[in-house]
């Protein structure tokens, strides 16, 4: 039976002597003589002693050192299955030295670590109170970053400390999460108010006079400067929409002037006479149920006439509109200074009073403006707008006196 310091042959089969707790170990059958078989054997314990360099070398020129702890455990498991004969025990020695280094290592790192992670953790409970939510989120994510990088905490203290910041970063993006949700629910509220607004501007369509439109439009312009802010793609998408209401509108209107200048004279004389006779029949009661913003309205969109007759059938057309306006005037005045019980001729007399009153005033102003109207300095202009506003004080006066005369015949009658 062949045998050396760490192997023998027996039976015909080659044998590893046991070492520390391990015992002897068959590791192969004999091939050719007994000492070629030994030496085969022993030759290949520079491979397992290789292994062994390879790794403490690593360890020694690696700084994340810890990593290698594995491996180290997994060569203390499984080498001494190893078919080889040699100094085992020298390599398990080695082997245990490398453990209790990486231990330590690894102990230290855990405890630095810990002290990272602690400081890590302080920094984001203060971010994660934060209402900044813009750097306080690339402050929470460079924290994530930060603690993604730094390595194992100690078992016992693993749960406690993953558990805290867990639950910070967990509070942190609900937070968030909740912030934005009411931003977007208080931002589609907004938006209500845009669609409102735009749902209001397609009135404009309905106007026909190009000016009218054009105040109009410089209205709805000055109410959506004042709506609230919404998101700028939001805000541009009802801008658009409401410009294009606007062209539309303007288009509309457009085409509506042209016509009208194309229609012939005679027929827009035809189309103001038959509201002059409009007017003239609901002047004839004495408290006209009349609309008459409508026949306004349908004057204006009325294109030229002949000049001979524009001027007489307008101061007809404003006469006439006055009077109306006054009669629904007074008949609200009687409605509220009458008792319930008044009599009809009780009625007619307060109607009179109240006329007079108003009559009274409107002489009183004229007499006024007509004693300070050479007080004023005629610019360029301005002697136009004073003439016009002489012409309404005595239309409004000699309206009143037509009325007056009006209700004295009921009077009279009754």
């Amino acid at each position: 039976m062949e045998k050396t310091s760490y192997g023998y042959i027996k039976e015909g089969k080659v044998f590893r002597k046991g070492f520390l707790e391990y015992p002897d170990l068959a590791i192969g059958d004999v091939k050719g003589t007994e000492e070629e078989s030994i030496t085969f054997y022993e030759n290949r314990f520079d491979l397992a002693e290789k292994q062994v360099n390879t790794v403490s070398e690593k360890i020694e020129s690696n700084t994340n050192k810890g990593s290698f702890l594995m491996k180290v455990l997994h060569l203390k498991e499984t080498l001494h299955q190893f078919d080889a004969i040699g100094d085992f025990e020298k390599l398990y020695s080695q082997l245990g030295s490398l453990e209790t280094e990486l231990n330590a290592y690894v102990e230290a790192n855990r405890h630095k670590n810990l002290q990272i992670k602690t400081a890590l953790l302080e920094e984001l409970k203060t971010v994660a109170k934060s209402s900044e939510w813009k750097t306080a989120s690339l402050a929470v994510k460079e924290i994530q970053s930060k603690w993604t990088k730094t390595g194992a905490v100690a078992e016992e203290q693993k749960e406690a400390i993953e558990g805290a910041y867990n639950e910070l970063i967990k509070f942190f993006y609900d937070s968030r999460a909740a912030f934005y949700a009411d931003l977007d629910k208080m931002m589609a509220e907004k938006e209500e108010d845009y669609k409102a607004f735009i749902k209001k501007a397609e009135a404009l369509k309905e106007i026909d006079a190009i000016s009218e439109l054009k105040a109009a439009i410089r209205t709805h312009t000055e109410e959506w400067k004042a709506l609230p802010r919404i998101k700028p793609a939001k805000h541009n998408v009802y801008w658009q929409e409401f410009q294009v209401v606007i062209k539309a509108a303007l288009n509309k209107a457009r085409k509506i002037e042209k016509t009208k200048k194309k229609a012939s004279t005679k027929d827009n004389l035809k189309a103001k006479q038959e509201i002059i006779e409009q007017l003239t029949v609901a002047n004839q009661e004495i408290a006209p149920n009349f609309q008459l913003s409508q026949v306004q309205k349908a004057w204006k969109a009325i294109g030229p006439v002949d000049k001979k007759v524009s001027n007489e059938l307008y101061e007809k057309f404003l006469f006439l509109t006055d009077s109306i306006s006054e009669k629904q005037f007074l008949n609200s005045l009687v409605k509220k200074k009458s008792k319930k019980d008044s009599s009809e001729d009780e009625l007619k007399k307060l109607r009179i009073r109240l006329l007079r009153g108003l009559m009274d005033r409107d002489i009183s102003e004229l007499r006024t403006f007509e004693e300070n109207l050479g007080k004023f300095s005629m610019a360029k202009g301005l002697d136009g707008l004073l003439d016009k506003k002489l012409s309404q004080q005595k239309r409004k006066v000699e309206v009143k006196k037509g009325i007056l005369q009006e209700l004295k015949k009921q009077v009279i009658k009754s």
